[in-house]
């Protein structure tokens, strides 16, 4: 019987018991930080390993990976570069059933450094050892107690991470927490010289607990499987990347850096076309489309209906959401009719964009509310943006209540809908002080609300 990905990888997500290759006791060996971090999420069976032995925060130490009794499911190896086909022959002959290589210094590095990966490949392939990296931080998966560092999330959570990038690595990792969503799996994966982004990409489609997928890549090894794999994940689940070396310069720098190949940008355009794959150019548009694709239902279509507060948000809007390819249509008559009763003063439109004026700003609660309620209803309107300021001062009580009024008539609609929250620096945050913790994804400025609005619309597009 073939055995699926979600099998192959179970090693590298959710082993039973890791080896620490090459631990010494130093804060700057990444093994030694490894196996704090595992002993503080009560992780059971670890086993540092060290030609010295002894003792380490009150764990054995062996000397050789063949005297660890019992099977190993993951090994993390640390040791330098001229160490590591040894070690990696130790793990083989143990049956070990996968390696993490934190070590650089191969295929990024020259010819030489590319027949040392290709030994390293070979040994461990012989063994049935499969190896991530190198160059690498390797898994991340809260449930499993793999978690390399204290200062990562420890909650479960459902958006899964890839990237190419060690550093990089983690800071989406603490990236995602901040933006209110949790990491789940999570793989730090290197130079790719046997698993690759891609089958790290086929697990996490596969896996039930990841809702969304955001990757930093710079290289691909597989195209054609690439293609395969995620035209198979997109209509289930967004994929979000970041791809480096786009330019000439940064193609450069992504060979010295880990030795993938950097895929030509037009190519790569053309891939995401037929894949699905939502394609970004800022790691603040990663995010930005993350909490879309994450908390927002698809869309039906690709006009949105405004809603602002100052006239110019009105106008600002209106430019981001054509300029990306969104429509603002007009409103309905009964629709322009029913906002007509609410909207009264002078200098507000009742058309789309719908300007509630300062009025609205002063009092969102009934103003903002019941226009979110009009035009979310209206069958000219797919998206809602509501971009608004709230009124000076702060006030826990009556703040808390205006933006769970607005969250529950947001929902109400049952369209995806995004705040805008135009607030100055010094400004008093009002009511957004408890916006932002909703589900509601609330941004401070019009183009990234209509940006992600128009990524919405390409992937429900796609998925269709």
């Amino acid at each position: 019987m073939k055995r699926t990905i979600t099998d192959e990888l179970a090693p590298v997500f959710c082993p039973r018991s890791v080896a620490l290759v090459g631990i010494s006791k130093s804060m700057a060996n990444v093994g030694y930080q490894y196996l704090l971090s595992l002993q503080d999420m009560g992780f059971p069976n670890i086993y540092p390993v060290n030609p010295k032995g002894g003792e380490l925060s009150g764990v054995k130490v062996y000397r050789s990976v063949k005297d660890i009794p019992g099977e190993v499911d993951l090994a993390l190896v640390t040791v330098p570069r001229e160490a590591v086909p040894e070690a990696t022959r130790e793990c083989a002959r143990k049956g070990v059933k996968a390696i993490v290589l934190f070590t650089g210094g191969f295929g990024e590095s020259g010819a030489e450094g590319r027949a040392l990966e290709e030994e390293i490949v070979r040994i461990a392939r012989e063994g049935g050892t499969r190896v991530v990296g190198p160059n690498c931080l390797g898994p991340f998966n809260p449930s499993a107690g793999m978690i390399p560092q204290f200062i990562l999330p420890r909650e479960r959570g459902s958006v899964g991470v890839i990237s190419h990038s060690g550093f990089l690595f983690y800071y989406l990792l603490l990236s995602v927490a901040d933006r209110g969503l949790k990491p789940g799996k999570g793989i730090s994966c290197g130079s790719d010289c046997d698993l690759t982004c891609v089958d790290f990409l086929e697990y996490m489609g596969q896996d039930p607990e990841t809702k969304v997928i955001v990757a930093y890549l710079e290289g691909i090894r597989d195209g054609r499987r690439l293609l395969q794999v995620a035209r198979e994940i997109s209509p289930r689940k967004p994929i979000i990347v970041l791809k480096g070396g786009h330019t000439e310069a940064g193609m450069k720098a992504s060979a010295s850096h880990t030795g993938t190949l950097a895929v030509p940008t037009a190519l790569w355009k053309t891939l995401c076309r037929q894949t699905g794959i939502i394609s970004v150019e800022s790691f603040e548009q990663l995010l930005d489309t993350m909490v879309a694709l994450h908390n927002l239902p698809r869309t039906t279509g690709r006009r949105v209906g405004i809603i602002t507060t100052p006239g110019g948000l009105a106008v600002t809007t209106t430019d981001a959401c054509n300029e990306l390819g969104l429509e603002v249509p007009p409103l309905t008559a009964e629709s322009q009719r029913q906002l007509a009763g609410i909207v009264e003063s002078v200098g507000t439109s009742v058309n789309n964009p719908v300007d509630v004026g300062m009025i609205g700003a002063l009092a969102p609660e009934h103003y903002v509310k019941e226009s979110i309620r009009i035009v979310g209803s209206d069958p000219n309107v797919d998206m809602l943006i509501a971009a608004f300021t709230g009124p000076p001062g702060d006030d826990d009580v009556k703040d808390r209540k205006t933006a769970d009024i607005l969250i529950q008539e947001i929902a109400a609609t049952g369209k995806p809908a995004v705040i805008c929250g135009a607030i100055p620096k010094g400004w008093p945050r009002g009511e957004f002080r408890f916006l932002v913790q909703s589900e509601v994804p609330v941004y401070s400025e019009p183009r990234r609300a209509a940006y992600v609005l128009a990524r919405l619309a390409e992937y429900s597009e796609f998925a269709l």
